[in-house]
């Protein structure tokens, strides 16, 4: 297998890069740590630990994204589609068509983080729940153990350091729309953004994943 190399000029990176607001936490036992997923109308939810869900159906993907501070990067990505993921479950996607699908954070003394998304499209967009970058295990401030990603949007509606996933016919306003007044569908709009990876400035056409560069 050829080996995953280091994004180029990943040293370049804007501060913004940053997740936790006011820093990631100290110290995570990742032994202690399971993915909840609920449900409609069921009480008790699924329940996921790292190990089971890197033996789903694992996949390494060189994908961009974008932020909504006019920057993007392409990285390499290691994780497990959500469909995948739904599918191990033997989660009938089909019938949550109408449906969003609500992340949230594990909780620290800092808060919580929580996005909402649509969840056909969440689907469709090929959405990762990711672990590792370039070849390492994420770190605490890129959200580890896990955070989801879905490339079509701003890098604001995944959220890291996953602790739920809620299947909800409720959309909710998340942390940063709340926090910073950002766009509730998190689309990518079109404009020019800083392409760190190619530090140079290029102009993105929007509303979907990139995939020209």
């Amino acid at each position: 297998m050829e080996a995953i190399t280091k994004t180029p000029f990943i040293e370049k990176k804007p501060s913004s890069l940053r997740y936790y607001q006011e820093g990631p936490p100290i110290e995570f036992d990742a032994q202690k740590w399971s993915l909840k997923i609920f449900l409609p109308n069921e009480l008790t939810p699924f329940e996921i630990d790292l190990e089971e869900l890197k033996n789903i159906a694992p996949i390494t993907e060189n994908r961009r994204e974008v932020c909504v501070c006019n920057w993007s990067i392409r990285r390499t990505w290691t994780g497990v589609l959500l469909a995948d993921v739904l599918n191990h479950l033997s989660v009938n996607s089909d019938q949550y068509r109408d449906y969003y699908l609500k992340q949230i954070s594990v909780g620290t003394e800092k808060g919580q983080y929580d996005s909402t998304i649509p969840f056909i499209d969440a689907l469709e967009n090929r959405t990762m729940l990711i672990w590792a970058v370039d070849g390492e295990d994420l770190s605490l401030e890129e959200g580890y153990p896990l955070r989801l990603i879905d490339f079509s949007l701003y890098r604001y509606k995944g959220v890291k350091c996953l602790s739920e996933l809620r299947l909800t016919d409720e959309f909710n306003a998340g942390f940063w729309e709340n926090k910073a007044g950002y766009c509730k569908t998190g689309k990518i709009k079109a404009k020019r953004y800083r392409i760190v990876d190619l530090q140079e400035h290029r102009f993105i056409e929007g509303n979907k994943e990139v995939t020209e560069f």
